[in-house]
């Protein structure tokens, strides 16, 4: 059986995390305060994964080592499986990523730029340790993919879907740009643009606010997990409350202790 699954994400740049609407950013606080004020790990509890995503758009070493160690201080105490992601543009960047805890990467620029690098990080680490993202919106009527921190459009979702068949990944999250952190519900239009035949899981990220959103995501067939980034949301029992909900609405989660 092929389960639904709860991520988590957590956006960090330069030493703190930050809330995000419409992917304009808001700093809320460094790795102490959300451990000291959110219990982070036991929030852990009830999520299948966490993705914990670096969002500076050109990150000195400074910046990265402040990433890493930061990461490595919030995994102490946590027992689901880690994907780091943001700005990783080249495979050696990506085996950082696993030295410092990663169960998965999670690729977004290199879709569009370096198909070689992801070959070569699927071809060390296989496909299940590879996740790519797509960031997309809706313009003039169709869906756009972008980069950059949705600063430069790039293909329409269409082609983008087209693209990366024939990519070795494990799976495919798909990014609302104008649904990020409104907490108004998820898009699933951009459902329609994928290929009939495409067999990868899908998850979902943009627009999750309460629990009903997971519970309607997780009816769909062809999505297998939600993704929130939504720190006031689901932080505290939040997370709790989005599992319970689901479950009880007849989603199959695995059944936690």
């Amino acid at each position: 059986m092929l389960y639904k699954r709860i991520i988590y994400a957590l956006l960090y740049r330069d030493g703190f995390f930050y809330l995000s609407r419409n992917f304009r950013l808001q700093k809320v606080g460094d790795v102490n305060w959300l451990k000291n004020n959110f219990g982070f790990g036991e929030t852990c509890n009830f999520i299948d994964e966490l993705m914990i995503l670096l969002v500076a758009k050109n990150p000195n070493k400074k910046e990265i080592l402040q990433y890493f160690n930061d990461v490595n201080k919030l995994r102490e105490n946590i027992f689901v499986p880690i994907t780091l992601g943001g700005a990783v543009r080249s495979f050696d960047y990506a085996k950082e990523c696993f030295s410092n805890g990663a169960d998965k990467v999670l690729i977004n620029y290199l879709v569009h730029k370096n198909n070689k690098a992801i070959k070569k990080i699927s071809n060390v680490y296989g496909d299940q340790a590879l996740s790519l993202m797509v960031d997309y919106k809706k313009v003039n009527g169709l869906n756009f993919s972008f980069m950059n921190a949705s600063t430069t459009q790039s293909r329409s979702l269409i082609e983008y879907f087209k693209n990366i068949k024939k990519m070795d990944f494990g799976e495919l999250i798909i990014n609302s740009i104008q649904k990020d952190g409104t907490g108004t519900g998820l898009d699933f239009n951009c459902l329609k643009d994928l290929p009939k035949d495409f067999n990868k899981p899908i998850l979902v990220m943009g627009g999750a606010g309460k629990p009903e959103h997971f519970s309607e995501a997780f009816k769909k067939k062809n999505i297998s997990g939600v993704v929130t980034a939504n720190l006031f949301n689901f932080l505290g029992s939040g997370l709790r409350l989005a599992r319970e909900y689901s479950a009880k609405s007849g989603a199959q989660l695995i059944k936690f202790n």
